[in-house]
């Protein structure tokens, strides 16, 4: 309806009809950083969660965490990501 209304603004002699219309559900979490870790409720297991706008970037750096995690070994940064921050 906005585009529709901004077109008939631009181009008020120009007849339109929308043929199709769609929406997207999008979240994120409240910092826009996605959850990357360990939940001390579910042992042995690790996630990667609500990447947001960002999910290409996000899902690399969960996979560098995580595979790292997997290895046994520690990520510094990995708290900035953490379920519990």
């Amino acid at each position: 309806a906005t585009i529709e209304g901004r077109l008939q603004r631009l181009a008020p002699s120009l007849v339109t009809e929308t043929a199709y219309s769609w929406t997207g559900t999008f979240a994120e979490t409240d910092d826009g950083l996605p959850y990357i870790g360990s939940v001390a409720k579910y042992p042995g297991m690790l996630f990667a969660l609500g990447y947001g706008g960002n999910g290409i970037t996000f899902s690399v750096i969960a996979a560098e965490i995580l595979s790292t995690l997997c290895r046994g070994g520690t990520v510094a940064s990995a708290e900035l990501y953490a379920m519990t921050r």
